[in-house]
């Protein structure tokens, strides 16, 4: 009867037990219905919300992701999700207040988010060995990483700050989503040339924040958030090209291409009449 019995409790602990696709699945699921509660958020505790739902963001991929982790891991493959969570909940504000606009954005959110964890699962797991996935999984993260600066840089350049603020700001974005991304290259511990890459990086777009906080662009647009972010694209571009040894003439001067064209479009659209 004893060993019926531990069968049938071992079973029912098998199927209570979730995978790591489920755990994903579930955390996706819980972090989406706590960004579509924002809208019954009163204004005064916005912020407080903002923050707690990035910090839920956070616990939730440690738990999708717990298998194989450790600290290094946890503080490069957390960051992107929680960065993420931090810049859709913060622009979810800026939209109008109906479920018609809001809901798209949930569902679109929600799956975002199920495939950066899958994505950031594909790099823990190459961190121990070799895996196919790898490529296109740093591809997906390095895709989120711009979109999350868009998001980020948005909403810094909506609250009208000053220049200097802009900068230090700006500063801080750039490194922690460039720290993830060039770590992802090799995957070991936390050198010191990884530090300092993200840190040149990060200097380099706080300058050019700063600069930008002069110039005549409406806080409305996005244009001042989408010239920053392609600043990175360049920057990390650049960086993960050279640490890999694939640094040509000719991807040089596609990224200084792509810059100028930029720049360009962001002469174009900004009205020097005021």
């Amino acid at each position: 009867m004893e060993i019926i019995e531990k069968s049938i409790f071992k079973t029912i602990q098998q199927r209570l037990t979730l995978n790591k696709r489920q755990k994903i699945v579930a955390a996706s699921l819980i972090v989406t219905i706590g960004l579509m509660y924002t809208q019954n958020v009163p204004i005064f505790v916005r912020t407080k919300f903002i923050m707690w739902l990035g910090a839920l963001s956070l616990i939730m991929s440690l738990w999708a992701l717990w298998e194989g982790m450790n600290r290094v891991k946890a503080f490069t493959l957390l960051l992107l999700p929680a960065l993420f969570t931090l810049g859709v909940s913060s622009f979810y504000f800026l939209l109008p207040i109906r479920w018609l606009t809001r809901v798209p954005v949930d569902i679109i959110f929600g799956l975002m988010f199920y495939f950066l964890l899958l994505s950031q699962n594909v790099l823990n797991v190459a961190a121990a060995r070799t895996i196919p996935l790898y490529r296109a999984a740093s591809t997906a993260a390095f895709i989120f990483s711009i979109t999350t600066s868009v998001l980020l840089f948005h909403i810094l350049h909506a609250f009208s700050l000053e220049f200097y603020w802009n900068g230090l700001a700006s500063l801080m974005i750039s490194f922690l989503l460039s720290v993830p991304m060039l770590w992802s290259v090799e995957m070991e511990n936390l050198s010191l040339k990884i530090l300092m890459y993200s840190l040149v990086t990060s200097v380099l777009i706080g300058e050019l924040a700063m600069a930008l906080s002069f110039w005549p662009v409406p806080s409305n647009s996005l244009m001042w958030a989408i010239f920053l972010a392609s600043s990175l694209f360049i920057l990390l571009g650049i960086n993960l090209d050279f640490l890999r040894e694939r640094l040509s003439r000719r991807e040089g001067w596609l990224y200084i291409s792509f810059g100028i064209m930029t720049l360009l479009v962001m002469l174009v659209t900004t009205s020097w009449t005021g």
